[in-house]
């Protein structure tokens, strides 16, 4: 067999990995189901994180990988594969200098400490003026560069099926295309196919009666995931799941979510909490104010995930709106369409409109109105200068909501897929990005930059490793 490779899936990870093996002098083909390239980059916020990238030190920031190391595990509560984690971390500097040698234009405030997630010791996060389009817009010239010059053998809409496996080693894939089924043939299949939080019969097996909302690119489907599983690869990290907090249905009944549409305003850092939050019993569960993300989003996943704001008409106008993307106009219009937002005259009306129990946010709205008035709160929140009194009263419905997936096939310390029953390589078959699973590279809770960053950088990395394995190669199809 001639020796080349196949990568499968155009985006985060997909991207550096074709273009390294290309500058390598390996021809690659590229199998993306999509009519064009990103992958989930289209709606990532495109958030990196790094240590030592020459940015960070001309600003003199003093932090090293292993600080950064230390930070994942510390946030992650020591639930991160910890040789994935030292991988991508002691590879990301220079995959930020890689990016800004691209013409990727960084902010002049960056790098920085991000506090939308529980922060790092350092600063150390970075992002573009698009968001994850800032990144595509570095890479896709390049690669774009090499599919024209013959060096990147690009398949678009070309959906993968199936791994071909012979004599226990994978050796090429399966896809179905517009015009019949494909069969392409190679030395070894990198799956960067990124995560299955578009999937919402996948994501409902895993996580049975957990309210959440899937706000992932709809290519976000596990099909790479799955044929690996097929095939016997292993399994890991669903269990560390944990939804964003303040996800509002996009399309009522349809259980997903566009973060860029309307997302609840929940950070501490960025406004002041004029409402209360409260379970389907019309109890509160948490200090509206408490400023870890980390407690908030845990807090909401042990109710279930489903939560109602709940505030009165004094509350719409002041300070920063409650929901990111609509202005106090917006959202009286959609408490007057009553989907998804509700409002009436008294608070048991509110809760019988809103499917909240009535007795119960009668209960916890004349508790919170006396724990204003004394100033304090059981649950400790400090901001209790915004009694519910002032008629009329709204709730808007609101779930956790995933952009991304924590589970994700297992793979060794060389990225190498490895069997769910022993942890042996498949022989092969290797796989970077988002479809070995978030809970990989950031364990149970979120780390800025852990998804985007380690995807690029361990593309980086796997097409340099099978660069030196395989060298120049040519693509078979069969």
């Amino acid at each position: 067999m001639d020796l080349a490779v196949i990568v499968v899936g155009a985006g985060t990870a997909g991207l550096p990995c074709a273009i390294t093996l290309a500058e390598h002098g390996v021809r690659v083909a590229v199998v993306e189901k999509a009519d064009n390239v990103g992958g989930a980059l289209h709606l990532s916020a495109g958030q990196m994180s790094a240590a030592g990238s020459r940015l960070q030190r001309s600003k003199g920031i003093e932090d090293s990988p292993e600080h950064h190391l230390a930070d994942v595990m510390r946030l992650g509560h020591g639930k991160a594969d910890p040789a994935i984690v030292r991988l991508a971390v002691e590879e990301a500097g220079a995959s930020i200098d890689w990016l800004e040698e691209l013409g990727f234009a960084f902010p002049d405030d960056q790098p920085i400490i991000y506090y939308g997630h529980d922060p790092y010791t350092r600063a150390r996060t970075y992002w573009g003026s698009e968001l994850g389009i800032s990144v595509l817009n570095a890479l896709q010239p390049r690669f774009d560069k090499l599919v024209a010059d013959g060096k990147i053998d690009l398949r678009l809409g070309h959906r993968l099926t199936d791994l071909l496996v012979e004599d226990g080693r994978v050796v090429g894939v399966r896809a179905e295309t517009a015009t019949g089924t494909v069969e392409l043939r190679a030395e070894a299949v990198v799956l960067t196919t990124g995560g299955y939080a578009a999937n919402r019969a996948f994501f409902d097996r895993l996580h049975p009666g957990l309210h959440v909302l899937l706000g992932a690119r709809e290519t976000s489907q596990g099909e790479g995931l799955l044929a690996a599983q097929r095939i016997g690869a292993g399994f890991r990290g669903a269990e560390h799941h944990l939804s964003t907090v303040g996800g509002i249905e996009t399309e009522p009944g349809q259980g997903t979510s566009n973060l860029w549409e309307a997302l609840g305003n929940t950070n501490a850092n960025n406004r002041i909490a004029r409402e209360i939050y409260v379970n389907p019993a019309g109890r509160r569960y948490v200090a509206e104010d408490e400023p870890s993300q980390d407690v908030q989003e845990r807090a909401l996943q042990a109710e279930g995930g489903l939560m109602w704001f709940v505030f009165d008409e004094a509350a719409i106008d002041e300070d920063e709106p409650l929901v990111m993307g609509w202005s106090a106009e917006m959202l009286r219009e959609q408490a007057a369409a009553g989907e998804g937002v509700w409002v009436a005259a008294d608070v048991g009306e509110l809760a019988r409109r809103a499917g909240i129990d009535p007795t119960g946010l009668e209960r916890t709205v004349s508790d919170w109105n006396a724990a204003c008035a004394a100033g304090s709160d059981p649950l400790g929140r400090k901001a209790l200068d915004h009694p519910i009194r002032t008629g009329p009263f709204y709730a808007v419905r609101s779930e956790g909501i995933t952009v991304i997936s924590f589970g994700g096939v297992t793979v060794d310390g060389e990225l190498r897929v490895t069997r769910g029953d022993g942890g042996e390589p498949i022989p092969g078959l290797y796989a970077a990005g988002e479809v070995i699973g978030a809970g990989a590279t950031m364990g149970d809770a979120f780390s800025s930059g852990m998804c985007v960053t380690p995807a690029i950088s361990l593309g980086r990395l796997l097409g340099r490793r099978l660069a030196a394995q395989v060298g120049a190669a040519e693509l078979l199809t069969a």
